[in-house]
């Protein structure tokens, strides 16, 4: 059986910087500052973007540790909201849903997250692109499980292996955008397809160690070549 777990923003849709105006108000909020842009380092989990905001708008470590529970349920909360605004504000990326079916329909793949999201923010954010099927939240790891990215990788094998039995995660392959992405299947020994849909050029991504680098999925028979390690049709 294979996992293949896929990163959510800028790898399987754009939620058009919805959620990033959420995080500098709330954070801008918390602190009784003005919001205003601040640095998100892409493939970061919610838990340290939160946290790099709040200390990048004036909160020592201390204080942002402190309001960082509150900063986390205030997103799910603002998100929640404004969910069904995600589809004006951003997209689907190109060739997501034709490749998302045709490995739901290939015996033997199990596909699911690896994201830096909140459960409950992933869940409003794939529905919002009708993307909750195919794939299955309950083997998937998530920003709320763990603060670090490479962490979620047992996690999310764990809960597989728990669900479909022992072999469920045996290969993982990752697909992200991120060059944390590529470290995190780096250090966890599975392999990466990353796709340059994010923020990060493709020439950065192969310089990372990405296995496979894709412009995006577009093409069907390359994405699934990549992904499931055989030849293209």
């Amino acid at each position: 059986m294979t996992l293949v777990l896929w990163d959510v923003d800028q790898t399987l849709l754009d939620a058009g910087a919805v959620d990033r105006e959420l995080w500098f108000a709330l954070c801008g909020e918390l602190l009784g500052v003005p919001p205003r842009p601040a640095t998100v380092v892409p493939g970061r989990t919610i838990r340290q973007i939160l946290r790099a905001i709040l200390r990048e708008y004036g909160a020592d470590e201390a204080t942002a540790d402190r309001l960082l529970p509150a900063a986390l349920r205030q997103e799910a909360t603002r998100l929640a909201a404004v969910a069904d605004r995600l589809p004006d504000r951003g997209r689907l990326l190109p060739g997501v849903p034709a490749v998302l079916d045709e490995l739901a329909a290939t015996p033997g793949v199990v596909q699911s997250v690896l994201t830096g999201n909140q459960r409950a923010t992933t869940e409003l954010k794939l529905a919002a692109f009708g993307l909750a099927p195919p794939l299955d939240l309950a083997v998937g790891a998530f920003g709320s499980d763990r603060e670090h990215r490479p962490e979620l990788v047992p996690v999310a094998r764990a809960r597989a292996e728990a669900v479909y039995g022992p072999g469920a995660a045996t290969p993982t392959v990752l697909v992200g955008d991120s060059r944390l992405d590529v470290q995190t299947a780096r250090d966890n020994g599975v392999r990466i397809v990353a796709v340059a849909t994010g923020f990060t050029p493709a020439a950065e991504l192969a310089a990372a160690g990405a296995d496979v680098v894709l412009t995006d999925l577009a093409d069907l028979d390359a994405a699934l070549a990549a992904i499931l390690s055989r030849p293209a049709a």
